[in-house]
């Protein structure tokens, strides 16, 4: 073997060393500095079974997650991918996170008060994928969320974008919850299973056939959308119309609000009718083939 090629040979070996060396360090410092920030934020519990660090892209990947959240709610997943995450404060104002095999049990700490009725669709557990983006600006105070999803190959899919103002997350206490201004949101729904459920729910419910039941609320859709017709209350009427259409075809539905000022969410506590707040978010329902997210 020449010189020149037992040089690049060493090189070659050299430089693998150093690559494998640089990933186990690097995995090491990211699993200690992950657990020291479980450890000083009150409430979180986290655990995984394997941590991997992408050098080229900065992703830092978890294998087999289970998270306990300060708030109650317990998330496990196959893998969570977290491009970016802001260390630097309790609340952090920054996060890209996305989530293979998330298993969300249908509970009252994940679901609220909802719980109950989804449990009573028959549906026990979410499962699929999510992914979360969001940025916040101190400065200005807004928060920008660049997506919220979560597709469940059986029921369906979801995703949600938006921007709030007049937030403080460094500070930021549930109180102030008030005072938050919606700047505009979409929340789109793909349909798969779910509307299926919930119809066979409403017909349950009112003891008829479920095509007897959804001619009953179209209907009812109808006559809401002729009132707002004569309170020249366009957004209301259209909303009624777009959920009449999904009701009785369920692809793809697009809820947006598009105020032409930011809206406090204490408006919605000083008496307005729902007709009156979806005039005041400049709502539009727009309907799709499914398939859309």
């Amino acid at each position: 073997m020449s010189g020149l090629k037992k040089f690049l040979l060493s090189f070659v070996i050299f430089a693998a060393i150093c690559f494998f060396g640089l990933k186990w360090y690097v995995n090491a410092e990211v699993d200690k500095e992950l657990t020291r920030t479980v450890a000083e934020t009150p409430g979180l519990a986290l655990s995984y079974a394997d941590l991997t660090v992408h050098i080229v892209d900065h992703t830092v990947v978890l294998d087999r997650v289970d998270a306990l959240f300060p708030s109650g709610q317990h998330i496990q997943a196959d893998s969570v991918s977290i491009a970016a995450f802001d260390r630097n404060n309790p609340i952090p104002h920054y996060a890209t996170i996305a989530a293979r095999g998330l298993t969300i049990e249908v509970s009252p700490q994940n679901f609220g008060v909802l719980s109950g009725y989804i449990r009573g669709l028959g549906i026990e557990v979410l499962s699929g994928d999510g992914t979360l983006d969001y940025a916040y600006d101190p400065e200005t105070k807004i928060l920008e969320l660049k997506g919220l999803t979560l597709d469940d190959p059986k029921l369906g899919a979801l995703r949600l974008t938006g921007s709030l103002d007049n937030l403080n997350l460094t500070g930021f206490r549930p109180e102030q919850s008030f005072a938050l201004g919606i700047r505009k949101a979409v929340l789109t729904f793909d349909n798969r299973e779910f509307m299926r459920l919930v119809s066979a729910d409403w017909a349950r419910r009112m003891g008829l056939s479920e095509t007897t039941t959804l001619g009953r609320i179209s209907a009812e859709l109808d006559g809401l959308a002729a009132y707002a017709e004569t309170q020249a209350n366009e957004p209301a009427r259209e909303t009624m119309l777009g959920l009449k259409t999904f009701l009785n075809d369920p692809g793809t539905l697009t809820v947006s609000a598009n105020p032409a000022e930011s809206v406090p969410v204490l408006y919605f506590f000083m008496g307005r009718d729902l007709f009156e707040n979806l005039d005041l978010l400049n709502v539009r329902v727009d309907n799709g083939p499914a398939g859309k997210i």
